[in-house]
């Protein structure tokens, strides 16, 4: 990029520089440029050049030219030629007729030397063979350019007409990632994907900010301010868990038959990833390896940026298929930890007073039968009913429990083409939640006074006068108050997407029918309508919601949920009866502090 270019000029070589926008580093004294936030890219050659050979380039139809640099010792003496040739063709040279006849033989490739050549009334700067065959004919000769020339590349304009840096974005892979990194495939891979990604992001911020512009000079009002800009890191964990000296995928090849090898690669290469993370050991790995880069890349991040979070900078976390369960399971152990590891206050501070325990957790489907300090797999939470064998888990089953977290809470967290829907069906998580919500209510109406204690709840204003007993919320708990530990969530799917699923149904009642689950919202490009098929899709939804039932969807919905809560309410409330039956019976003189659940 020319703004590099600029700045590795700038430093004479004499130290390192960072380039593309901080994402990289060059180092003049070794000739690299080695990759801040992508550890799985290669270290490139770092050439300070001033002439290039021109190849002509067979894919280009405007007779365009490849230019490669030569070395720098090459580079040194063909410029001392020109230099040289530029002298004595001025008015006060002596002609150009003795430079016609010095050459300069490469020290990189002997076999080539370079000349100065006349063409028309200018020189030309030529490598030919060091030894001509016939006088010459048939000789290659490839013309030298010094310099590089106008160039462009592409989004660096935009990148660098936008604001500070201020939000972070954490993308983690979904599957087929050791397919998309092979040459042979056209697909690209995740860091491809990545610089497109911010490219596009880029044009499309300067775009609205330009449009803005316009809009604000027609009113004559001030310019708004420009744009901040986004950086995208690719979080890669195939490579660590694929690794091709590991004995599994030294099996996995042995077991393979050699027909149909294209369906096979996609088998081994693709759906193979999801069978490896159903596998508690492969779970774990990919997750610490998920963690691991994470918190390594964040430190990078905050080296090469030291005033980001000075700044109100912000991290989130963006998840791509298979990626997306895998960020939602570090979130689910970032919640565990940091959870499990909050103060609990002492009886001379309280710092939540009203927060009751914790209910009851089971391991996971494959540990119910052991006890909490014997079981082989460490699930994250999940609930147990006291008689109705229910059970389940929202978060991973793992062989032992994960120590390392995330070093921060998600400002966005987002789920791109989310199979996460389907994995916690699978986990049993829907009972977990409704187990939740009748717990949370519960909790409420055991802060409700009786009857009888309503006498006893007179408040004296200091006017004398009594004030109005407090208002109780009655209305049931419809959504259960699970939530990740992010300040926005977002599930974002293609309508046609075989492999996305919604989530927040599972938070609902699992009385709730589906009809009356509201559809999910289509959204469009910027300036773009919607396709036909989903607009006629939208209007038939309308019309049913008006004609083709009884009552309004939204009030079934409602009305539902609230009788499913309900329910759920009774059961939560029995059971809680029972708890504080045994209580009584047993030797406890206090009551266990509560937790206080919070709306999702």
């Amino acid at each position: 990029r020319k703004i590099d270019c600029k700045a590795l000029n700038e430093s004479r070589g004499e130290s390192d520089v960072l380039i593309e926008g901080g994402r990289a580093t060059a180092h003049p004294t070794e000739g690299t440029i080695t990759w801040n936030f992508v550890n799985s890219r290669p270290p490139m050659k770092l050439i300070p050049a001033t002439w290039f050979t021109q190849t002509p380039n067979p894919k280009s139809k405007n007779k365009e030219f490849i230019l490669e640099p030569l070395p720098e010792v090459d580079s040194l003496q063909i410029e001392l030629l020109y230099q040289n040739a530029v002298r004595a063709s001025s008015s006060l040279g002596e002609g150009l007729d003795s430079i016609l006849q010095e050459e300069v033989v490469l020290e990189s490739d002997p076999t080539f030397r370079v000349c100065v050549v006349r063409n028309g009334g200018l020189i030309a700067m030529r490598k030919k063979p060091k030894k001509s065959v016939l006088f010459g004919l048939g000789e290659v000769q490839i013309t030298l350019q010094r310099g590089y020339g106008q160039y462009t590349i592409e989004g660096e304009d935009d990148e660098n007409a936008l604001g500070d840096l201020t939000h972070v974005m954490f993308v983690i892979h979904g599957i087929g990632e050791a397919m998309w990194c092979k040459e042979e495939v056209s697909t690209m891979s995740m860091r491809d994907e990545m610089d497109q990604l911010r490219m596009t992001v880029n044009k499309r911020k300067i775009m609205a900010w330009r449009e803005e512009c316009k809009k604000c000079e027609r009113q004559n009002q001030p310019f708004p301010p420009l744009p901040n800009r986004v950086e995208f890191i690719p979080i890669v964990w195939f490579d660590k868990v694929r690794s091709p000296t590991h004995s599994l995928m030294s099996s996995l090849t042995s077991v393979t038959l050699r027909t149909v090898p294209a369906l096979r690669s996609i088998a081994n290469d693709v759906i193979f990833d999801v069978l490896m993370y159903l596998t508690p050991e492969f779970c774990e790995a990919i997750l610490q390896c998920v963690t691991s880069e994470i918190n390594e890349l964040y430190d990078t991040f905050q080296t090469v940026h030291p005033s980001f979070k000075a700044r109100g900078g912000k991290f989130s976390i963006v998840g791509h298929s298979l990626g997306s369960v895998i960020a939602w399971d570090v979130l689910s152990i970032y919640k565990d930890i940091t959870e499990n590891n909050a103060p609990k206050g002492s009886a001379d501070d309280p710092i939540r007073i009203d927060a009751p325990a914790s209910p009851p957790r089971v391991p996971s489907l494959e540990t119910l039968d052991k006890t909490e300090n014997d079981h082989d797999h460490n699930a994250l939470p999940g609930f147990k009913g006291a008689d109705d064998g229910k059970h389940g888990t929202w978060g991973p089953t793992l062989p032992k429990k994960m120590t390392q977290t995330i070093p921060f809470e998600p400002d966005l967290t987002i789920f791109l083409g989310s199979p996460i829907g389907l994995f916690l069906t699978l986990r049993g998580a829907h009972s977990v939640f409704d187990e939740m919500r009748a717990v949370a209510e519960a909790e409420r109406a055991s802060l409700i006074p009786c009857d009888d204690e309503e006498a006893d709840m007179v408040a004296w204003s200091p006017g004398g006068q009594s004030a109005p007993p407090p208002v109780f919320d009655l209305s049931p708990i419809i959504c259960s108050p699970f939530s990740l530990p992010t300040k926005a969530c977002y599930n974002v799917f293609h309508p046609s997407d075989p492999v996305a699923y919604r989530i927040e149904p599972l938070l609902l009642p699992e009385g709730v029918s589906n009809n009356d689950i509201p559809p999910p919202m289509f959204l469009s490009p910027d300036g773009k309508s919607l396709r036909l098929h989903v607009k006629a899709r939208q209007v038939g939804d309308q019309i049913f919601k008006q004609f083709g039932s009884l009552s309004n969807l939204f009030e079934s919905t409602a009305q539902n949920a609230a009788a499913a809560a309900a329910h759920a309410d009774a059961e939560a409330a029995r059971k809680m009866a029972n708890i504080e039956t045994e209580k009584k019976d047993g030797s406890a003189q206090s009551s266990p502090l509560r937790p206080n659940f919070e709306g999702c």
